[in-house]
């Protein structure tokens, strides 16, 4: 082994063409207050999620397509849903979803959530042995009943009752179970903990809270967790899922696994309204701002964002962290210039803490509203070109005019094109 291949790549501030970030994340002060879940188990909820997003219809073959990539990036636990929603058959478009993935052999794990598994204690679930053995037959190997709080005492006893029947059925039929535990930030909390130690009782083998309404901020978050923990009758793993209302889902989700849960995401943060923590925003800050291996493909990210959004034919946000368009895109006019000059090897890259390489992008520049000469003359230069000052001056003015020109966003001249200007000036006369 050289000595390069010595050298650690996470859990230290700067690493030689990799990322470069302030050394204060990873002072003792700061990491001695972590307590990183053993193992770190991340959860993808990307297909559910896709399913949820309003306005689409995606089919089988195309879920199956996200399937593909989620795999290749190295996504190992999937989680699915099945709501009956109070029907005398589950929600079609989940039930065959779950079938599909079930039969298409993935790497990865699937959970399947379904609501139709343990009740309130009032109103029991009658249909918990059909849906175990529908399940099992489709070949799913972990399931998922939901935690509903009891009105009284006395539902909660009937309700710990069901929870072992229903347990005590799906050993049977060959299957595992988690609980997952909806709007944990506003439930009565020794409500859920009593429900959620009675589930551990019964089998359950790792709690999904879920912070539905993203009701809890970072530092609430933290304190959450780790009093959770610390009430449970025995240790269990635990995960935790956060939504985008705040645009903090990433911090949030992050700050759960400082004090031990594992984090639920989904890529490109899809889901119903704002959106879910995001897959590449979360395991790029654990990767780089706290030192954790997620086990993600990091240099897959890009790929896979831009998959995702061609087959569910939404966008990517321009602004959006780590995957949108202007990530690494550059129109200062001091960043081009030295992008072409002497320093364009320099690392860190200006503007950036990470190489874009690193998540499978590339810094990128354009002509935007902030050209200057010095910017032209240095590409100029780049090209071999040694234009006078008149010519200079036309081709900043034919590439302003070619930016004005665009009817709307992007108002810009993109590199190739700023070249073929320069080139076309530059070598007149």
């Amino acid at each position: 082994m050289s000595d390069h291949d010595s050298i650690p790549v996470r859990g230290v501030a700067h690493v030689e063409g990799r990322h470069s970030v302030s050394p204060f994340n990873f002072r003792p002060e700061i990491t001695e207050q972590f307590h990183f879940p053993e193992p770190l188990a991340l959860i993808d909820s990307t297909i559910r999620k896709v399913i949820y997003t309003a306005g689409l219809t995606t089919g089988i073959p195309e879920l199956l397509q996200i399937g593909e990539i989620l795999q290749e990036i190295g996504v190992k636990d999937e989680s699915l849903n099945v709501w009956w929603w109070g029907a005398d058959e589950p929600n079609p478009v989940e039930w065959e979803t779950v079938r599909a993935f079930a039969k298409a052999g993935f790497d990865f794990h699937i959970n399947v959530f379904t609501d139709t598994l343990v009740g309130n204690g009032v109103v029991p679930s009658t249909r918990m042995r059909r849906t175990v053995d529908m399940l099992a037959e489709a070949g799913i190997k972990t399931i998922n009943p939901g935690l509903i709080e009891p009105p009284d005492a006395a539902a909660a006893q009937r309700q710990a009752d069901e929870f072992f029947a229903f347990g005590d059925y799906a050993r049977a039929q060959g299957l595992e179970w988690t609980l997952t535990i909806a709007h944990c930030g506003r439930r009565d909390f020794d409500k859920m903990i009593a429900g959620s130690n009675v589930a551990i009782a019964a089998g359950a083998r790792r709690l999904d809270p879920m912070d539905s309404t993203s009701t809890l901020s970072p530092e609430a978050m933290k304190l959450f967790v780790r009093t959770f923990r610390s009430l449970l009758v025995k240790p269990v793993p635990m995960t935790m899922h956060t939504h985008d209302d705040f645009g903090m889902a990433a911090a949030t989700t992050v700050a759960a696994v400082t004090a031990g849960a594992s984090p639920d995401v989904a890529l490109n943060g899809v889901s119903y309204r704002s959106g879910f923590a995001a897959l590449e925003e979360v395991v790029l800050a654990l990767d780089v701002l706290y030192g954790l291996d997620t086990g993600i493909r990091l240099e897959k990210l890009q790929w896979a964002a831009d998959r995702l959004a061609r087959l569910m034919d939404m966008p990517i946000h321009p602004l959006k962290p780590v995957i949108g368009a202007h990530q690494f895109l550059r129109d200062n006019p001091n960043e081009i210039a030295r992008l072409h000059g002497d320093a364009r090897d320099l690392f860190p890259a200006f503007g950036c803490s990470i190489d874009p390489a690193l998540v499978g992008s590339e810094l990128r520049w354009v002509w935007g509203q902030q050209g200057t000469e010095h910017a032209v003359r240095a590409v100029a230069l780049s090209l071999g070109l040694t234009p006078t000052a008149a010519q200079v001056t036309a081709m900043r003015a034919e590439l302003d005019r070619r930016r004005d020109a665009r009817p709307g966003y992007p108002k810009w001249v993109e590199a190739d094109e700023v070249r073929d200007v320069l080139l076309a000036i530059g070598t007149v006369g």
